[in-house]
């Protein structure tokens, strides 16, 4: 077998053989349209070689700037041939709207005599008379429907994740009061934006394996979209604080304030200080040894836990006692709510509970709600509880966490 020879020319044969110039040449090669071989001397002047495919590169090169298609254009072409496609679309509009601006400018001239002498304002004149006189068509660029919807696609694949996440977070900072983070939901979350991250640096792959990695990642995309709703809304999973100074400021949609028999049992303002006069006579504050505790998760149902514990004297604990008493016989004849009653003893204290649902401390149970008001008179200490629950094992009664 004999090979065939390969004829390597500079660039002056090139010129004369596709008839460009020797800077136009120069710009196909920096705008990466061919890439000769070429030597580089000292100064890091280059001199090409072009070989007769280059050549031929050329001379395809020459036809389509001929025919109006644009250095950018000719550049996608060569990176992905499907891209010709839409791109010869838009040659023929330019090519169109460029033949009627031809076809009016003759039809102006026309209006020249041609054995006439002129000046320039006269001639001037005449062709705006003439151009006014024209009616050039006006068309509208047809629409590419499959590239209108691809983009809409893309576009909502990319930022519609973004969207769902920032309104899921804003939706949870502002419901509660005292907002809990959960840092699994967080990164959670996170995940659920790769593929619609990924889509953004996409375009940056070489065109062979790109197709197949963006099917790959709008798959990806259609399961992450859904996460991308529901997950935000679990960045804050409660409100939950034990500071003293949000008693009974809780969150608007916490139910326990509506509750007319927990705004006549559980005080009003936060009983962790009191003002004791000295030895001296004068007024000082002595701060309690109490605690507090207030948790809410509102999902599908909502959820509360409310604690609040402090020291009485004697004589004070037996007046609360009796006021919870009365206010507990009143709830249960009245018969609103349906509510029961038990008091049982857990250790040292005496558990006066007001209760719908299982009866406390015998099971755990999903569906529940709790007023218990617990009394040591051996440690002149009093709790105030009130745990209730629509939620269907997500929380458990608070008091079932405490060392009684």
């Amino acid at each position: 077998m004999i090979a065939m020879e390969v004829i390597i020319v500079k660039i002056k044969a090139v010129c004369e053989l596709t008839g460009l110039t020797a800077r136009t040449v120069r710009v196909y090669i920096d705008e990466q349209l061919i890439a000769p071989e070429f030597t580089e001397n000292y100064l890091g002047r280059r001199s090409f070689e072009f070989s007769q495919s280059d050549i031929a590169a050329l001379q395809n090169i020459a036809t389509l700037r001929k025919y109006g298609f644009s250095i950018d254009e000719i550049r996608n072409i060569l990176l992905d041939s499907q891209t010709s496609i839409a791109i010869i679309e838009n040659v023929k509009q330019r090519t169109k709207i460029q033949a009627d601006e031809y076809h009016g400018r003759l039809k102006a001239l026309s209006r020249v005599e041609s054995l006439k002498a002129y000046s320039v304002e006269e001639l001037s004149e005449i062709l705006l008379q003439g151009e006014a006189e024209i009616q050039f068509p006006v068309e509208l660029p047809k629409l590419n429907v499959k590239r209108i919807i691809k983009s809409a696609v893309i576009f909502i694949v990319v930022w519609l994740p973004f969207v769902l996440v920032i309104g899921g977070i804003i939706n949870d900072v502002t419901t509660y009061a005292y907002p809990k983070i959960n840092i699994a939901n967080v990164i959670l979350t996170l995940l659920t934006l790769i593929p619609s991250i990924s889509i953004l640096v996409i375009t940056k792959l070489k065109p062979n394996i790109k197709r197949t990695v963006k099917r790959i990642i709008l798959c990806l995309c259609v399961v992450a979209i859904p996460f991308s709703f529901i997950m935000p809304y679990g960045i804050v999973t409660c409100s939950e604080t034990t500071d003293f100074r949000y008693y009974r400021d809780f969150d608007p949609d916490c139910l326990a304030t509506r509750n007319k028999v927990f705004n006549e049992v559980f005080p009003t303002w936060p009983h962790y200080f009191e003002n004791v006069k000295n030895e001296d006579g004068e007024w000082e504050t002595v701060y309690l040894d109490a605690k507090y505790y207030y948790r809410f998760f509102y999902g599908m149902d909502y959820t509360y836990d409310i604690y609040a514990e402090w020291p009485l004297e004697a004589d004070k604990l037996g007046e609360e006692v009796q006021h919870v008493k009365g206010v507990f016989e009143k709830a249960i004849a009245d018969k609103t709510y349906g509510y029961k009653f038990v008091e049982i003893e857990k250790g040292e204290y005496t558990c006066l509970i007001l209760y719908s649902g299982s009866e406390p401390f015998q099971k755990v149970t999903n569906n529940y709600q709790y007023l218990i008001f617990a009394y040591s008179e051996t440690a002149n200490v009093v709790r105030y509880i009130y745990c209730d629950s629509l939620e269907n094992g997500v929380d458990q009664p608070y008091y079932l966490q405490l060392d009684w």
